[in-house]
């Protein structure tokens, strides 16, 4: 470099080769001196994303009813190319809600079901007033169809079963 009081005849490729040299020796010296004295925390961006990670931790332990490898075989068979592993594990849990939720209703349709042709026939036997809790159900189509209807899907009979 030409000390104060003289003069520099530098051509305009060199003046531009000597700027970007002195702007990444000054980048350089600034990335150190930000290295050392910054210390990144990961915070969440929102109570939503924070909320995320407490969901994705807590079904890492968990395993659902229904198997991550049938899922993942049914969203491959869908059209999906790469599942990630925590996608797959929350539609297994989805899945299995759904399902236990159509289960459930059918129960209830069962219970009303039941309590109904008890009281209006009348004329019950000491036999039929069980205890609710040590009577035993069974899954049937009248009760199923009706569960199935609250959650949208319709299903009907096929004719060689009436």
């Amino acid at each position: 470099m030409a000390s104060d009081g003289e003069d520099m005849d530098l051509t305009s490729a060199e003046s531009e080769v000597s700027a970007a040299e002195t702007d990444t020796e000054i980048r350089e010296d600034n990335l150190d001196t930000d290295e050392e004295s910054l210390e990144v925390e990961v915070v969440p961006a929102s109570s939503d994303d924070a909320d995320m990670e407490e969901l994705l931790k807590q079904l890492e332990d968990y395993t659902p009813t229904l198997p991550d490898a049938l899922t993942l075989r049914i969203l491959k068979s869908s059209g999906f190319a790469a599942v990630d592993p925590r996608i797959v594990r929350i539609v297994s849990v989805s899945a299995q809600k759904f399902i236990s939720d159509i289960a459930n209703d059918a129960l209830q349709h069962c219970k009303t079901r039941t309590t109904n042709i008890q009281h209006s026939s009348g004329h019950s036997s000491s036999k039929d007033k069980k205890n609710p809790k040590d009577r035993k159900y069974t899954l049937a189509m009248e009760d199923l169809v009706p569960a199935l209807a609250d959650h949208g899907i319709t299903m009907r009979k096929p004719q060689y079963f009436v």
